[in-house]
């Protein structure tokens, strides 16, 4: 009977030629680990079976090698998808606004201004103005009233036909009465992807928006 239990099972090929690790790495396959191990045990030595401990530990080295590839498989498959996601993501956002921490705006795509303010507290009477960027001049005023702690949406819908037609910057200024008196409140506001940058190697898609300069997509709260 031929002895076969001091042979290593990962250093034999399908034809039991001896191989380097580098070499059994790229043939042996998990059938062949367990052909070769169900061979080494019906060919060992009934007068010195193979030990259990030394059983043990070449099922423990496959199955670190196994879970080793199949784990560094999935990241690879992962990155590759979220990748993929990011450019579909960034794509889509091409043309559209997102939300961005600024006072600037300018008309959208329906021809109004939207954004929002953020309350740190109640207040009594929300006011939103909205001015020329340039000249500072007031071209609308409006009027929230009173309103809860959080965010508060703004619109406005009818923007003169001549700042839609010059794609004009508008300043957003919101005040709010609270009880500890008048104050300023921050704003963000709605601005046009003009580009999306990256790389093929990277999952990181960097947005252009128009007045703001680069915003990351992961980002993004919000779009319109």
């Amino acid at each position: 009977m031929t002895e076969i239990s001091s042979v290593d099972p990962f250093s034999l090929n399908r034809q039991g030629v001896v191989q380097t690790d580098k070499e059994a790495g790229a043939v042996l396959g998990q059938e062949d680990f367990l052909k070769l191990l169900t061979a080494q045990l019906t060919n060992q030595d009934p007068m010195s079976p193979m030990d259990n401990a030394e059983f043990l530990s070449q099922m423990a080295q496959f199955s670190t090698v196994d879970g080793i590839e199949r784990v560094n498989s999935g990241i690879e498959g992962l990155a590759n998808t979220m990748s993929q996601s990011q450019v579909q993501t960034a794509a889509s956002l091409l043309g559209k606004s997102v939300l961005v921490d600024g006072n600037v705006a300018r008309p959208g795509s329906d021809g109004g201004i939207h954004g929002m303010a953020t309350l740190d507290s109640a207040a009594s009477e929300v006011v939103v103005s909205y001015n020329d960027a340039k000249t500072g001049g007031v071209l609308y005023t409006q009027v929230l009233g009173a309103q809860s702690p959080g965010q508060v949406a703004f619109d406005w819908d009818n923007v003169p036909q001549d700042i839609v037609a010059n794609h004009g910057q508008v300043r957003v200024t919101v005040v709010a009465d609270t009880e500890t008196g008048t104050v300023s409140v921050p704003t963000s506001v709605y601005a046009q992807v003009k580009s999306a940058i990256g790389g093929p190697s990277s999952t990181n898609i960097t947005l252009q928006l128009e007045d703001y300069g680069a915003l990351d997509t992961l980002e993004v709260t919000a779009f319109r």
